[in-house]
């Protein structure tokens, strides 16, 4: 094998192995962003005011995704 033919093999390898990480990342978003949603629809549910649920959603997101997300805060529900 030629060093052309070695930097293609490795290139394709690497190629496959980003395009699979990146599918394994978008499937953990989307379950994350489902559990975050259900643990927001669970806690209304239950009788939790819309503030304090939307706070433990937000929680949960922050400690799965990493990181603090911007929300923008809606006027309190009446």
């Amino acid at each position: 094998m030629d060093k052309n033919g070695f930097e293609e093999l490795v290139g394709g390898l690497e190629a496959e192995f980003n395009a699979a990480r990146l599918e394994k990342r978008g499937t953990f978003a989307v379950a994350a962003a489902r559990i975050t949603g259900l643990i927001y629809l669970e806690a209304v549910q239950a009788g939790v005011p819309h503030l304090l649920a939307q706070e433990m959603a937000q929680d949960y997101w922050n400690t799965e995704a990493g990181g603090p997300t911007v929300v923008v805060a809606e006027a309190e529900d009446e």
